[in-house]
């Protein structure tokens, strides 16, 4: 090895000043990691992508594909004072901190991050024209320090000012410009991965943010698939639906326990046609059951599962749709026995009925009432009622 740099081998910013070398595509090397080796490593970047605890894995088997000591996968910002390790294998703790804490800054690579293609390969050399790199204080300090003498690394992830940067430390044991053909080969997949691996953590995160919206609701949900089976039900539903009536799961599938009215719910679904069914009940008044279709582009947009057919929504004329109304009573300035007043009538109370709930006489409802029309704005109480149907969200108490 002469200490020139090969043909193959490109040097970004058009100087050797930063001590590395950016390797291009047409690079080759003297040695190139074994079939198999490639292929078990390859199937590790890819469950890492469905399981991020597979990643230590990966940087590991990097690791003994290219004689390396140490690995890391670290995310750096662009003003250095904000990184964190990912995964370390072979870095002293103490000087992982030491790192992010000072020699961030000195590193000759985090220099050049922000000017690194994704993918791209990098390949840290003692060997570089001028000693740049050996001379300095983090070669000395902190990479030598530990035993490393060259290594492998690559933006393999940009977003924003933040990189992920992926790296393999050598011992004195060959030349790690004898691995980079092998190291860029992978460099595509463990990209992919990461991308693959963001999309699925945007749609969990979607999901779960939608799915508690939908258990907030007071009006039952249920999402259901192109079988007619609930994939999804909140807690109103559920509560529902464990009752058995009027509306039950039989089979794994959603079914109403008044014939005409399933025969008219399972045609819905089947057609994916908006649909309003009255489903009648027992000594209450009927439920009003919402049929909604939900097509597999809405369905991904709104980050739900590719299966969910439609959701039908359950509305229960009993039962009280605005439970919380500690935001409308400070809107409005009422006192606690005034929101205490407008519960009671809110539930269907008249005033007598909610003079004996709350313990008081008829006239003191009565003055309450008058004073929450007063403070509202409204004439009546109907016209109360039509303000909070606008003012309220339909959620239930936690």
């Amino acid at each position: 090895m002469t200490g020139e740099p090969s043909p193959g081998i490109m040097v970004v910013g058009g100087s050797h000043r930063h001590g590395w070398t950016a390797v291009g595509p047409g690079v080759t090397g003297s040695s190139s990691p074994g079939r198999h080796d490639v292929l078990d490593i390859i199937g590790l970047i890819q469950d890492a992508a469905l399981d991020p605890t597979a990643w230590p894995h990966v940087v590991a088997g990097m690791m003994r594909q290219f004689d390396g000591i140490a690995g890391v996968l670290v995310i750096n910002s662009a003003d250095a004072d904000n990184g964190c390790s990912m995964v370390q294998h072979g870095v002293v703790p103490e000087f992982q901190k030491r790192y992010f804490d000072y020699f961030a800054r000195l590193d000759p690579v985090f220099a050049a991050h922000s000017r690194l293609e994704v993918g791209r390969p990098i390949c840290l050399s003692p060997f570089a024209p001028g000693g740049l790199f050996t001379d300095g204080e983090f070669y000395s300090d902190w990479f030598a320090a530990q035993g490393f003498y060259d290594g492998l690394g690559a933006v393999v992830y940009s977003h924003g000012e933040r990189r992920l940067w992926l790296s393999v430390a050598r011992p004195e044991n060959g030349l790690a410009l004898d691995h980079v053909e092998g190291f860029a080969r992978l460099l595509p997949f463990v990209t992919r991965a990461l991308r693959v691996a963001e999309r699925l953590g945007t749609l969990t995160d979607r999901q779960a943010a939608l799915h508690d919206t939908l258990a907030a609701a007071t009006h039952g949900v249920m999402l259901v698939d192109r079988q007619h089976r609930p994939v999804f039900v909140n807690p109103a539903a559920e509560a529902l639906l464990r009752r058995g009536q009027p509306l039950r799961v039989r089979s794994g599938r959603l079914v109403a326990c008044d014939v005409a009215v399933d025969t008219a719910l399972q045609i819905a679904l089947a057609a994916g046609r908006v649909c309003d069914l009255a489903v009648p009940r027992h000594g209450q008044r009927p439920l009003l059951l919402s049929v909604v279709p939900v097509g597999r582009r809405a369905a991904d947009g709104a980050g739900l599962d590719a299966s969910v057919a439609a959701m039908i929504v359950a509305s229960d004329p009993d039962m009280r749709p605005w439970p919380r109304l500690e935001g409308f009573a400070r809107l409005y300035g009422l006192t606690a026995a005034e929101a205490k007043v407008l519960a009671a009538l809110l539930d269907g109370d008249g005033l007598e009925q909610a003079a004996d709930r709350l313990g008081v006489g008829r006239a003191t409802v009565k003055t309450h009432l008058n004073r929450i029309l007063g403070k509202t704005s409204c004439l009546r109480q109907n016209e109360l009622i039509r303000l909070i149907a606008r003012t309220l969200p339909s959620l239930r108490e936690q």
